[in-house]
């Protein structure tokens, strides 16, 4: 009764938490803007945003399954069902807290499968870091595709965006000396306590860290590793395809190609990697693309943003949650016998 009492409370605090980031992301668009985006998301064909939500939940359970094959190498052999319910916790866990979710994942296949958290979370990492040399690949297979289109774009987002950034440093003076300060301390304290940090990293933290390495070394001991890029791809494919077919959900916006859902989630997955969820900064950098790059009016937009993220934001809270209720009586049966 305990359990069902913790799970009900945390289905609400994430039902409430993305209530919030929508309203945090709605707040300074005035009343007609928000009535032609609920007009447009209105007369929206639901069929092909449904179809995108299917299509989401394939790309993730393959990436359930992807994660299991990384495990394997480390003589793990979780459940599909169960890397997938974590997987699925950990996306509704990155709305909360930034990449929370990967934590969130590794400690309940800890706890369910008896999978070594630094190994998971090492597995994670590989994982990451792979699907980091796809989006780079992609993004470079984008640039060169509408490199007339999408240059100016880019320049904005990224490299205008960080060479501002790294031009304020530079002139913050209090910044570079605070930023001296706080080194000098820690180089302080380092040699000061030199010997018991000696004896920290030669135990627990060694031992932490070989556990990652392990994880990380899964990568390359994949057992099929054709198949293991192949599911790669197709986890990609699928994100693209996701967007693609929301594209014919509105009539402004049904003749934007495929590539044009490939420049979307390449940039778009910037506003996901920098806020949790994406919430805002997804929303913001889509109509921003639309909008400057392919002369797609404000409304329609507006309302294709957020159709894609609202869409894809109630499955992972409704599949997220509902995981978080089915795993433990998925798995009650091993959890007695642990007792026993």
């Amino acid at each position: 009764m305990k359990k069902k009492a913790i799970n009900v409370i945390k289905i609400l605090f994430f039902l409430g938490l993305g209530i919030l980031l929508v309203w945090l992301a709605l707040r300074d668009k005035t009343e007609k803007q928000i009535s032609d985006i609920v007009e447009s998301i209105k007369q929206a064909n639901y069929f092909w945003l449904i179809l995108s939500v299917v299509i989401s939940g394939l790309s993730h359970y393959f990436r359930a399954v992807r994660w299991k094959m990384l495990l394997e190498p480390l003589h793990h052999k979780p459940k599909t069902y169960n890397t997938f319910f974590a997987v699925m916790v950990g996306y509704l866990a990155n709305f909360a807290i930034h990449r929370i979710g990967e934590v969130t994942r590794c400690g309940l296949l800890t706890k369910y499968e008896k999978v070594p958290f630094t190994e998971g979370f090492g597995s994670v990492i590989a994982e990451r870091a792979f699907d980091m040399v796809c989006l780079i690949l992609i993004f470079f297979l984008t640039f060169a595709i509408e490199l007339d289109k999408i240059s100016g774009i880019a320049n904005d987002l990224i490299f205008k965006n960080v060479a501002v950034k790294w031009h304020a440093l530079m002139q913050n003076q209090f910044l570079l000396i605070a930023m001296l300060v706080v080194f000098v301390a820690l180089l302080g304290v380092f040699f000061y306590f030199r010997v018991k940090i000696k004896q920290l990293i030669s135990g627990k933290i060694l031992g932490f860290a070989k556990g990652i390495w392990q994880g990380l070394l899964s990568i390359k001991n994949v057992k099929k590793p054709f198949f293991f890029i192949l599911q790669t791809c197709v986890i990609w494919l699928l994100y693209i395809l996701q967007v693609y077919v929301c594209f014919f959900a509105f009539p402004e916006t049904a003749h934007l190609s495929f590539v044009v859902a490939m420049v979307i989630v390449v940039f778009g997955s910037i506003g996901i990697i920098a806020v949790p969820g994406g919430t805002g900064a997804y929303q913001l950098i889509v109509i921003q693309i639309l909008m400057t790059v392919y002369s797609i009016t404000e409304a329609p937009a507006n309302a294709f943003a957020w159709a894609v993220w609202v869409s894809q934001f109630i499955m992972i809270l409704a599949v997220g949650s509902l995981s978080l209720v089915l795993l433990p009586i998925f798995n009650k049966e091993t959890q007695k016998t642990n007792v026993l």
